[in-house]
């Protein structure tokens, strides 16, 4: 896979999105299988840092701004993982490819 600019930022953004669906839906619900325990509960340190269980939520637990925001950068990250690993893949094999020809 060649290398650009846009190809980068395509790989980030898709990781930080499919990130977020992944913290919004699937760690949601492992985390909280039943919403209504917290209208008589107290959420812990760790679940209060990713999660606000206020009045406008009725008390139930919803992803606050940290969570969103440390979904992304984490998605954005494995992102440009993926990007790179291809990208340098492809140029590992042009380089092997190369030396077999001249040598």
């Amino acid at each position: 896979m060649k290398e650009s600019k846009t190809l980068k930022w395509i790989f980030i953004s898709v990781g930080g999105i499919l990130m977020w669906l992944i913290s919004f839906t699937l760690i949601y619900d492992l985390l909280i299988p039943d919403i209504c325990y917290y209208h008589t509960n107290e959420m812990n340190s760790f679940m209060n840092l990713f999660y606000s269980a206020g009045p406008a939520d009725n008390g139930h637990p919803s992803p606050n701004l940290l969570n969103l925001i440390i979904s992304l950068i984490i998605g954005g990250i494995l992102g440009y993982g993926i990007y790179k690993y291809l990208t340098t893949k492809n140029k590992r094999k042009i380089k092997t490819t190369a030396n077999t020809v001249y040598n």
